[in-house]
């Protein structure tokens, strides 16, 4: 993933969270919800500094004024989270006005460390059911070969450490690392080697945890992963040797990273799983050593697969966008190539217009503005959807610059 894409996805999630801001009482630094190293992330400086969390919680720590950010939904795609920012500008802006608040500036590095602090807190990783998780556990077979609780199998290790599980995504990667070993026992065993579909592994992750005897076992957490850690862990463990991602890599195994991946932590450590005994076929042949994956390890990567995913189908039309800045009342205030309103930028000769996420930015940045001059004009800003911000967006791309801007972009 090229780091022009990288900052199209960051962007559009980094702005949308701010989106929904409105003032209240400082907060004190919040407990920690992830491993202890959160709190050095570049994101969760700008996620202090721009007082996102005077408003805003992550996994119930933090502000109650807006929505929890671990438990916004994100997969409905870049532009229509670009236009759900746009389209609340109004009303935010009024609530910021109230409240004396002056709107934060976001640069792309911002919004790019932003959205890679929060990329695991979306992947909430579903609170499993333990009742179901018992049955499922003892119907795959796990309890022949593993004790938990007090009862099964020697076989396999006991699973009593697991209690200090902070994340279920710790158990998926054990359970990935010890694969072709268990694979090979259950073998022996004449023990059919499980899989698992829809909730399963959510449920037999929280029946482990909840049953687990190791009350000194050490909290082990992960930190909330990153695109571009999970890029470089991608091609140093190998996986692009056989699988592709946005058109490069290898044919061998399928395309990762499409919509099927937009998937929690978990789900995605399942796939890995059932799927687990033809990869390490087709690796032997190969010569390549099954990877050891940390839970860490697998946060990076699905982050990475999860930014991919913004991609898909998100084509927009050039001719469409430049008959939407017409209709809509753009060039009230811009002008194209000289054509339009004088109250703001030239979009041909803009230098905030330049790519999708400068796009976004811009909107954001210069919001306040726009709602100023709709209001003198005794007008509204006009809502889009996500379709047609693609479009736009795309017809703001296709301009050539005709002369090199003589001053900063209004």
């Amino acid at each position: 993933m090229t780091r022009a894409r990288r900052c199209l996805v960051v962007a559009a999630c980094g702005l949308v969270v701010i989106a929904f801001a409105a003032a209240v009482p400082a907060q004190p630094t919040p407990t920690q919800p992830f491993a202890p190293e959160w709190g050095m992330l570049a994101g969760w400086d700008v996620f202090t500094k721009k007082s996102c969390g005077q408003c805003h919680s992550v996994r119930g720590v933090g502000g109650k004024v807006g929505p929890d950010l671990a438990r916004v939904q994100s997969g409905s795609g870049f532009y229509q989270l670009g236009a759900a920012m746009w389209n609340h500008l109004p009303r935010m802006g009024e609530r910021m006005r109230e409240q004396r608040i002056d709107r934060p500036a976001l640069t792309a590095a911002d919004v790019s460390n932003l959205l890679a602090f929060l990329f695991t807190a979306a992947y909430r990783d579903e609170s499993g059911n333990p009742k179901v998780g018992e049955r499922v556990f003892t119907s795959k077979g796990c309890v022949q070969c593993h004790t938990v609780g007090g009862k099964g199998g020697s076989v396999g290790p006991a699973l009593e450490a697991l209690k200090g599980a902070g994340s279920p995504v710790l158990v998926a990667a054990a359970m990935w690392n010890h694969g072709p070993g268990m694979a090979e026992a259950m073998k022996v065993k004449g023990v059919e080697r499980p899989t698992f579909k829809g909730r399963e592994l959510v449920d037999v992750i929280a029946y482990v945890v909840s049953v687990a005897r190791d009350a000194d076992a050490p909290t082990a957490q992960v930190i909330p992963g990153t695109p571009e850690r999970g890029e470089k862990l991608f091609a140093e463990k190998s996986c692009g040797s056989c699988h592709a991602v946005g058109g490069r890599g290898g044919k061998i195994g399928p395309a990762l990273g499409g919509r099927a991946h937009h998937v929690s932590l978990t789900d995605f450590a399942g796939l890995m799983w059932n799927h687990g005994p033809a990869m390490w076929t087709k690796m032997k042949a190969r010569g390549i050593q099954v990877p050891q994956l940390t839970g860490q390890d697998m946060a990076d990567v699905v982050a990475y697969l999860y930014a991919s995913h913004y991609f898909d189908g998100m084509s927009g039309q050039a001719a469409r966008g430049q008959q939407l800045v017409q209709g809509k009342g753009c060039v009230t205030c811009h002008s194209v190539r000289g054509k339009g309103g004088t109250v703001a930028a030239d979009f041909a000769t803009s230098t905030v217009v330049g790519s999708p996420s400068a796009v976004i930015a811009a909107m954001w940045n210069h919001g306040a503005r726009m709602e100023g001059q709709a209001q003198k004009q005794e007008t509204s800003l006009p809502a889009l959807t996500g379709q047609e911000l693609t479009d736009i967006t795309a017809y703001l791309g296709s301009l050539t610059p005709t002369r090199a801007p003589q001053k900063k972009a209004k």
